[in-house]
């Protein structure tokens, strides 16, 4: 059933291609990729310490990087985004749940979808295939393959299957996505889906914020689990310091929850050098308790113009309780994007 599924993906996936080539020929070039194109090869290694259990774990993953906009005689018609990455996984506790075991091998996709922008110059494109849901700050930041990550956690999945509609005013930046909910495979089981939005302000501006909605059931191991969230995201640059705050409150399984997250970064003049401290706080009310958990994490970047990139991250919880828990991690990566 799994060959099944990633055979299934892999066809949509490269069926992208198929109406971007089409355009791309009967525009002006017949080429694979033209103009206004760009493609790596990324490949990473990581390693990772629980430091209370003293466990290692290692992440190698080997991907390709597609970056295409295609264009007509006088205007843009859409953008293509495609990266198939195999990740291998070795003595990893708790994988997510496609990956057989913490030994496994497998097709994953970071972000594969063609973004159609030439209804309204851009205030009302349509995007589909395999993309992050529309929410909160990690809406805004690519985080995808580096071990800075913000808040996906708290919903249970990152990216999704889907069609979403989004666009760009002066004023403000939306969102707004339908999506199957089983994340990194398209999978009908239980019946998963998602409905996700943001609405926002302009994010070329010093000061954003935004507003956004996460409801209906991600697609687990054990089934599925039903998620409702409703929450407020802001950012703020200062010269060459960066600030972000993102709250939510909802329900996962039927229990109240909130979350609360901060982060302040640093980056040098010439943005080669990076540095940043996260703290996060999350509660779930159950039954008769409760329970409570947060965290901080501290981790630095650096990465130079040939495509070096090598990073570092620690992570220790501040309080747990039996049903949430953040194990302290050390994790190192090295990446290389050729």
């Amino acid at each position: 059933m799994k060959n099944r599924h990633s055979l299934f993906q892999l066809i949509m996936a490269f069926s992208l291609l198929f109406p971007s080539l089409y355009v791309q020929a009967d525009a002006f070039d017949t080429s694979l990729l033209g103009e206004n194109s760009r493609w790596a090869i990324d490949a990473s290694a990581r390693v990772s310490r629980n430091t209370q259990s003293k466990n290692n774990a290692n992440v190698f993953a080997l991907g390709l990087d597609v970056h295409k906009v295609f264009s007509g005689s006088n205007r843009d018609i859409g953008t293509l985004v495609f990266q198939p990455y195999l990740v291998k996984l070795n003595n990893v506790k708790s994988p997510s749940f496609y990956f057989d075991d913490g030994d496994d091998t497998e097709l994953t996709w970071r972000i594969a979808n063609f973004n159609y922008t030439a209804l309204t110059q851009g205030k009302l494109n349509i995007r589909l295939g395999h993309f992050e849901i529309p929410y909160g700050l990690e809406y805004q930041v690519d985080t995808n393959g580096t071990l800075r990550q913000l808040t996906f956690g708290d919903r249970g999945i990152k990216a999704d299957w889907g069609l979403s509609v989004n666009g760009i005013f002066p004023f403000l930046e939306y969102e707004i996505a339908l999506t199957r909910g089983s994340g990194n495979e398209i999978s009908s089981t239980h019946n998963p889906h998602i409905f996700s939005g943001r609405i926002g302000t302009p994010s070329q501006k010093n000061l954003t914020g935004g507003l956004s909605w996460f409801y209906g059931d991600v697609l687990t191991e054990a089934g599925v689990t039903e998620r409702k969230k409703l929450g407020i995201d802001a950012s703020y640059f200062l010269y060459q310091w960066q600030f972000m705050f993102e709250s939510s409150i909802g329900q996962t399984a039927g229990n109240n929850t909130r979350n609360s997250f901060a982060e302040v970064s640093w980056m040098n003049a010439k943005e080669q050098l990076k540095s940043y401290l996260q703290i996060g706080y999350q509660d779930i009310e159950q039954i008769d308790q409760t329970d409570s958990a947060s965290y901080w994490v501290a981790g630095v970047q650096w990465q130079n113009t040939n495509g070096l990139d090598i990073s570092a991250q620690y992570k220790h919880k501040l309080n747990a309780s039996p049903t949430l828990n953040t194990d302290p991690n050390l994790s190192i990566q090295l990446r290389y994007r050729l």
